[in-house]
Order: structure tokens, then C-alpha cells, then sequence
């Protein structure tokens, strides 16, 4: 028999424009945490919880699932790429004015230990190296239920202007 897997997520739109309601980009992360307003879509796939959001770093979980193995039998690097991008993403984006975000240009993922589907969850913590104007850059280190690193990143971001009215 085929598995199954069901998951719902919240109205896009309504983030969107809760970003552009909410006094800092901060506060709008802040009420993902709290659970006033939803995780992003793509967010959901993935099952990422946010654990913290400040101005000086990001921390993501991630369960690990059956349905992210890969054909060698480990979690798919995809779903550790995806982790590590948005937590460094939402770090960045947490510092700029409301009337920006940021856009990933560059990702570089390195692949340290393999991880198996045992239902434990990764962290992903995100720190900002540096942010200027129009572009920015951070790290983020991926680590297993054990504190043993598994992978760790770099990414560079253009900052662009936000995509809601409210600037």
C-alpha cells in the first residue's frame, strides 16, 4: 500500500499583508511564533516550526520524516538546503525597514553528516554577517537531537523592495 500524507497550511495573502500591517518585520515573525498568524506555505511542506526570531539570529526545527528520504535511504539535501535558506532568509529580513525584503542570490550548503528518518528534529540557527543597503549575507549551522553539526551554509540576498501596499 502507497503512504499517504495530509497537511494544511494558512492563506498566503494573509501573511503577506500582515507584513505590511505588523510595526517591523520583527513583530511580524514574532506572530508567526505565537501562532497570531500563519507559517508560510512552503513552510508547512516542510513542517518548519520557528523557535526564536531576534535581531541577532533565526532558529528553525525541522522533524525528520519518512517522506524526505532519498533513494540512498537519508534526508533528501533538498529539505536541509530548504532549512538552512529560510532560516538565514528571516534572519536578514528580520533587520531591514518594513519596505524591504530580502531574495536569496546565492546558497552554498555544505553536507557534514547524514541524518535518517527517526521522527527527531534538526535546528537550524541563522546569524547575519552582514547588511547593507542592497545586499546582505549570513550563516546558519544545522544541527541533529545530539548538537552534532550535520550541515551548515552560506547565502548572499538582494534586498527588494516589499511586495505588499503598506510601505
Amino acid at each position: 500500500m502507497d503512504r499517504q500524507r495530509t497537511y494544511s497550511w494558512g492563506d498566503p495573502a494573509e501573511l503577506i499583508a500582515a507584513m505590511g500591517r505588523e510595526e517591523s518585520h520583527l513583530a511580524w515573525m514574532q506572530g508567526m511564533l505565537e501562532g497570531r498568524l500563519p507559517a508560510p506555505a512552503f513552510g508547512a511542506t516542510l513542517e518548519l516550526r520557528p523557535i526564536e526570531a531576534s535581531l541577532e539570529r533565526l532558529i528553525f526545527a525541522m522533524p525528520l520524516r519518512e517522506w524526505m528520504l532519498n533513494p540512498a535511504g537519508g534526508i533528501h539535501g533538498g529539505a536541509l538546503a530548504t532549512l538552512l535558506d529560510s532560516a538565514m532568509t528571516l534572519a536578514v529580513i528580520a533587520r531591514l525597514d518594513r519596505s524591504k525584503i530580502a531574495t536569496t542570490t546565492t546558497l552554498t550548503t555544505h553536507f557534514v553528516r547524514p541524518l535518517v528518518a527517526d521522527g527527531s528534529e534538526v535546528l537550524a540557527v541563522a546569524e547575519v554577517l552582514y547588511c547593507g543597503r542592497t545586499h546582505a549575507t549570513a550563516h546558519a549551522r544545522l544541527t541533529d537531537a545530539q548538537g552534532r553539526l550535520a550541515a551548515h551554509g552560506d547565502a548572499a540576498f538582494a534586498i527588494v523592495a516589499a511586495p505588499f501596499e503598506a510601505r
